[in-house]
């Protein structure tokens, strides 16, 4: 919920605190000798060297990329990752995935409530629509909040939807079970809001998967069709009330909002009280092996004439086509729409991006300006939506190797588990919300926001980890380093090795970050000189990066030094040197300072990295 809250955790200020805290809370543990709890198994140490060699390619990639200050956070987030990763798998009981699965759930519903909240009664919140609508007019309507982004709000209610449906058949008492499907209707409505197919699409798959699954199947179904049925009226309320979803922030969607927490509230104790009267004969519903196959062929059968009713081909060059202008957005409240929003052009992007540098790619943090400078579409985007080509891009073969081997480790995992006559009911919900990640971050930028992808980690250590095994008293436990073994030492080493470099790197981008800011600060109450000394020290924290450098030039510019504000922006180019706004900044200082020759050199170089830019094309002429 704290991640969702910071927008997401999309700056580099909070994933680095994120990132401190799970491998602080690591080392303290493994210290005082409270974790690991259990012995961590194969496959966990498997996916988290996958995770662990992943961030380390992204930070050896630093040396070809052209934004070395970009390519660092990207090292900080992975190694964020990473952390919580360790944490879980190091401080979980064999058998103990309940507790891990209730906090997200609990987590995730709070963020779904904050969220339709926030659009129904926006007071206590701000304004956030209006903040949405001004930086991206098309996207207004769309549930965002408190995440930033609709399709990774809508990942998230995936997620929440999952959970709520499987503790709503296999909770703790007829209480806890009904407050899991009496909540699963303000998922579903929140779901419905952002307006995201890729949300419901993972969400549909992943109660494929946790219905294929089990236990109990026919109380899952059961429990899903209550909540669906609370959703839907959920549904049907909110498009009587187009203002409300449409036009946030007009007096009559002000109006229509209190009426609709009124009514949401309704409907959700509504949904809670008739799982609570129907408790006993859920839990005694049973349909025969036989009729389940039937349910099956009748599904597959029905999916079949649903896609090619469809007319997959038409859909195809739907998805094909860029979209109209230069949103990104999918624009319009159609979920049943057949664009891609872009994604063919930026994937096809990143696959040429790929045949230029297989082996080693591009560099971390690259796609941007490799899209700019090659686009045949004007549109704008600094990621490809899709992990695995934006990986493929910029940390070639042996990036996507790895990413697939962290999903496909806790996959495989997970579904052997599975197979084992003594495996627990938590296994299918943990693969259900290891799906939901795993699809969204293939079709959208979704790695990049903490808050959604937290969710997915976790699943997969629980996969891997002790907590999906089944409980047994013989198990050992105990922390690292104890005489029994040798191998157990030298990976509580590695470990806090890689702990320290972690809790290095994530401190040292939020001292640099917070100094960079506080540069900013000072220069907006006027305090010029204050100002310049703080942007040096976050150039002293990061003489990599090229952020601080350019926050110093404009300094400069601003005390009218134009000659130091060149050669500034000039060091900040050689450590960013394929971002086309630097060069105009460099354009600039040169321009104030006489210099028409190196003016137009530096316009030249901006239109040649972004020669679709329509200001910079009418500056040429």
């Amino acid at each position: 919920m704290g991640l969702a809250l910071a927008e997401g955790a999309f700056e580099p200020t909070a994933f680095a605190a994120a990132g401190l805290v799970a491998w602080t809370a690591t080392v303290i543990g493994l210290a005082a000798g409270v974790v690991p709890r259990s012995r961590p198994p194969g496959p966990a140490i498997a996916a988290g060297l996958c995770l662990g060699c992943f961030a380390a390619l992204v930070a050896v990639s630093m040396i070809w990329a052209s934004d070395d200050g970009r390519a660092f956070e990207d090292v900080v987030r992975a190694l964020a990752y990473l952390g919580v990763f360790v944490l879980v798998v190091v401080a979980s009981r064999r058998g103990g995935a309940r507790a891990w699965l209730a906090g997200l759930a609990l987590g995730l519903v709070i963020v779904g409530a904050i969220a339709l909240v926030a659009r129904f009664v926006p007071g206590p919140f701000g304004d956030p629509d209006a903040d949405i609508g001004a930086t991206l007019p098309a996207a207004l309507g769309r549930l965002t909040y408190p995440i930033g982004y609709w399709n990774g709000l809508a990942a998230a209610m995936a997620t929440a939807t999952v959970l709520l449906a499987w503790f709503g058949a296999h909770g703790a008492g007829p209480r806890a079970r009904a407050l899991a499907v009496g909540s699963l209707p303000l998922a579903i409505l929140a779901l419905w809001a952002t307006d995201s197919r890729g949300g419901i699409i993972a969400a549909l798959l992943a109660f494929v998967v946790l219905v294929w699954v089990g236990p109990g199947r026919a109380r899952l179904v059961g429990c899903l069709g209550l909540g669906l049925a609370g959703g839907i009226a959920l549904v049907a309320i909110a498009e009587g009330r187009e203002e409300l979803f449409d036009q946030p922030g007009t007096p009559l969607a002000t109006d229509q909002g209190e009426v609709m927490l009124l009514l949401t509230v309704g409907v959700l104790l509504a949904t809670g009280l008739a799982r609570f009267a129907l408790d006993r004969p859920l839990a005694r519903l049973a349909v025969p092996r036989a009729a389940w196959r039937g349910v099956i062929a009748l599904a597959a059968v029905a999916t079949i004439v649903v896609l090619a009713a469809s007319d997959p081909v038409q859909r195809w060059e739907e998805f094909k086509q860029p979209p109209q202008g230069t949103e990104l957005t999918e624009g319009g409240s159609d979920l049943l729409r057949g664009g891609g929003s872009g994604r063919y052009q930026f994937w096809s992007a990143a696959a040429d991006a790929f045949a230029e540098a297989p082996a080693a790619g591009i560099g971390s943090s690259d796609y941007g300006p490799y899209w700019l400078e090659h686009r045949e579409v004007p549109l704008v985007a600094t990621r490809a939506h899709s992990l695995l080509f934006e990986t493929l891009a910029e940390l070639g073969i042996a990036g996507v190797a790895l990413i697939l081997g962290f999903f496909g480790v806790a996959a495989v995992t997970g579904v052997r588990r599975c197979l084992t006559s003594d495996h627990i009911a938590e296994l299918g919900a943990a693969l259900a919300v290891l799906l939901v990640g795993f699809a969204v971050t293939a079709v959208d930028w979704t790695w990049d926001l903490p808050a959604v992808l937290v969710p997915t980690v976790v699943a997969a250590a629980l996969l891997t980890g002790p907590a999906t095994r089944a409980a047994s008293g013989t198990e050992t436990s105990g922390v690292f380093g104890t005489a029994s073994s040798r191998r157990r030492f030298a990976g509580g080493v590695a470990v806090l090795l890689v702990a320290w470099a972690s809790i290095c790197a994530s401190g040292l981008l939020l001292f640099a970050d917070h100094t960079l800011e506080a540069s900013r600060d000072k220069a907006a109450a006027g305090d010029l000189d204050g100002a310049i000394e703080a942007a040096n020290d976050a150039i002293d924290l990061q003489p990599w990066a090229a952020e601080p450098r350019t926050q110093l030039a404009l300094l400069y510019e601003r005390g009218r030094d134009y000659p130091a504000a060149r050669e500034a922006i000039a060091e900040a180019i050689a450590r960013d040197s394929r971002d086309f706004e630097l060069y105009l900044l460099a354009a600039r200082f040169a321009f104030e300072d006489g210099d028409g020759a190196e003016a137009e050199a530096n316009s030249a170089r901006a239109a040649e990295l972004n020669p679709l830019d329509a200001e910079l094309r009418r500056s040429e002429q």
